[in-house]
């Protein structure tokens, strides 16, 4: 049988709007415990991908790969003569099925005002995005309302076998306004758990 695919497409927009709306998707449907980690082509894919190579990701659900969200690579735009930026996602629409009308924690969406705060951090090329993920979350706690890798990076200005990753960290409690001291205090909790990691460096 032949797999359904649930997928969209939007021009002129940004990678991390797309993802908002993914997000959307999954919140409406009461799908949990949804995160992107970093794409890892094959050698034959890496030679021929249609993908921005930091503008791409595999869509996960509880561990488990169910879609694919990416920018197409300006290279191959441009030699379409597309101007405007083209991004897409694809999700499979039978796990998404079993995933929504199994029971989901639910979390309500708070009446308090939510912050910002970015982090980088240096690491070996092999960590995955996940291992990185579950130390922010584990460290900030239940504050942290969301985590989004807006970054990656592995040009020759870093050090030999590294990659810089940047995150975007958002802060929200259900029950009060985190303070900026409070946050700060979070924020300091989430880097000395991350540098505790061997190889581990935030970036300054």
């Amino acid at each position: 049988m032949e797999k359904r695919q649930l997928s969209g497409l939007i021009s002129g927009e940004e990678f991390h709007y797309l993802k908002g709306v993914v997000d959307l998707v999954f919140e409406k449907l009461g799908v949990g415990d949804v995160w992107y980690d970093e794409h890892q082509p094959t050698p034959e894919q890496s030679k021929q991908s249609i993908w921005h190579p930091r503008k791409c990701a595999e869509i996960k659900v509880n561990g488990q790969e169910i879609g694919f969200l990416g920018e197409i690579s300006p290279k191959i735009l441009s030699g379409l003569e597309i101007k405007n930026k083209v991004i897409l996602f694809e999700i499979d629409f039978e796990k998404l099925s079993q995933l929504s009308s199994e029971e989901q924690e639910y979390r309500p969406i708070s009446k308090f005002p939510s912050a910002v705060r970015d982090i980088a951090v240096l690491v070996p090329k092999e960590v995955k995005v996940a291992e990185i993920l579950n130390k922010i979350y584990a460290a900030g706690g239940k504050e942290i309302r969301d985590v989004e890798l807006f970054d990656l990076y592995e040009g020759k200005e870093l050090p030999d076998g590294k990659k810089n990753l940047a995150f975007h960290i958002i802060y929200q409690a259900e029950d009060k306004t985190l303070s900026s001291n409070e946050i700060d205090s979070l924020q300091k909790r989430i880097i000395d758990a991350l540098e505790k990691e061997f190889e581990w460096n935030i970036r300054k």
